[in-house]
């Protein structure tokens, strides 16, 4: 939350430990689990039976989301990607049950495919057209969780600012919340205690890359990040490993 830097030093009361003890590494630590949790759990509602849409779902935020989803009881979880190679990744390794190469045909029409009778929850990091798609194929009172807008972040234009079909919202009763994460306490013990426990179970892997080079790395790294070339969550190490 402070930049990146190398080191850091404050108040105490402005830290707190991780339970490093308890995961496969360091790097571990190092996720955006509390976003998807928040907004999967909190804000969603995600429980038994669902079927959810996660968009960017390849990406650190999405790919912890639809499996949280999963491990929650969802009864189909789907998610969206920008290549034929990353919906194989969420279906295969991330465990999803289906995934959607928006870059290929109206995403409204595979959703219809995979979701016939709609889909109850939305966890959207990405706005724009998909968003669009979401309302038309949502299901009477489905749950919106509106993480980002990456589409208009990355793409420009109008992606940032996703026409509402106020009529569908109304008819269908969709429940859209944008939120945001801001690691309170609470958000942090409810996402550390689930996290650990799914990932001892075998429900859910922590996908990232981690890059060597130090500070200097980072901004190439974030760029790629952006360009879509790396998949989950993406570390730059600071230290020698």
């Amino acid at each position: 939350m402070n930049g990146w830097r190398e080191e850091l030093t404050g108040p105490a009361n402005t830290f707190y430990p991780v339970p490093v003890e308890v995961l496969p590494g360091a790097e571990y630590v190092l996720n955006q689990g509390v976003t998807a949790y928040h907004g999967m759990v909190d804000i969603a509602e995600v429980g038994e039976g669902d079927v959810v849409f996660v968009t960017g779902a390849a990406g650190g935020v999405g790919s912890l989301a639809g499996q949280i989803a999963k491990a929650r009881g969802a009864k189909t979880v789907i998610g969206s990607a920008g290549s034929a190679e990353k919906v194989k990744y969420l279906v295969e390794e991330l465990g999803f049950d289906a995934g959607i190469n928006y870059r290929d045909g109206l995403v409204q029409e595979q959703l219809a495919e995979f979701a016939p009778e709609g889909i109850n929850v939305f966890f959207d990091t990405v706005g724009g057209s998909q968003f669009e798609a979401a309302v038309q194929a949502a299901a009477p009172d489905a749950r919106f969780a509106l993480c980002g807008t990456l589409a208009g972040q990355i793409d420009g234009g109008n992606a940032g600012s996703p026409r509402l079909d106020i009529m569908t919202a109304i008819v269908k009763q969709l429940t859209i919340r944008p939120f945001s994460t801001f690691h309170t306490p609470e958000q942090l013990q409810a996402w550390g205690t689930h996290y650990g426990q799914w990932l001892a179970e075998g429900k859910m892997v922590f996908p990232h890359t981690i890059i060597d080079g130090g500070l200097e790395a980072a901004p190439a790294a974030l760029d790629a990040l952006l360009k879509g070339r790396y998949r989950g969550n993406v570390l730059v190490r600071m230290g020698a490993q």
